[in-house]
């Protein structure tokens, strides 16, 4: 039932992520990954030394993410839950510019302070923490 619960709220309320996620789930099933489950949400991993992507329902982690990586991933979507329709312009558009940003200032060779210093990160590794259960 709370699996149900999960997908109406994310393909009504959040569905603009989901579309963007369940498109490029698509794209990587045809290109031969395997989408697995995590919690309620559905995930693929891909690449090397990235980290990861939500949209939505849908997340994307590099190959052999941790649990750590893979529970704030699940965290988003918690927040796509809440937000809706707001979660690009609240979190996921500020996340990539920060995450992007992040990259070019350790690559500067600049200390950072902990990701999770960021807002809408540490409360997307509480959430992911709080609502998976192994």
């Amino acid at each position: 039932m709370r699996t149900f619960l999960f997908w109406l709220m994310q393909l009504t309320w959040g569905i603009g992520l989901n579309v963007i996620g369940a498109i490029i789930a698509l794209g990587l099933l045809a290109k031969g990954s395997r989408l697995k489950r995590f919690g309620y949400a559905l995930y693929c991993e891909t690449g090397n030394h990235w980290g990861g992507v939500n949209f939505g329902g849908f997340f994307f982690v590099q190959k052999n993410a941790n649990l750590q990586l893979k529970s704030h991933e699940y965290g988003h979507c918690f927040q796509n839950l809440m937000l809706g329709p707001l979660m690009p312009f609240l979190v996921t558009i500020p996340s990539a510019i920060r995450y992007h940003y992040r990259s070019y200032k350790r690559a500067k060779g600049f200390a950072l302070p902990p990701y999770d210093s960021f807002w809408c990160e540490g409360w997307a590794t509480r959430l992911g923490v709080k609502y998976y259960q192994e």
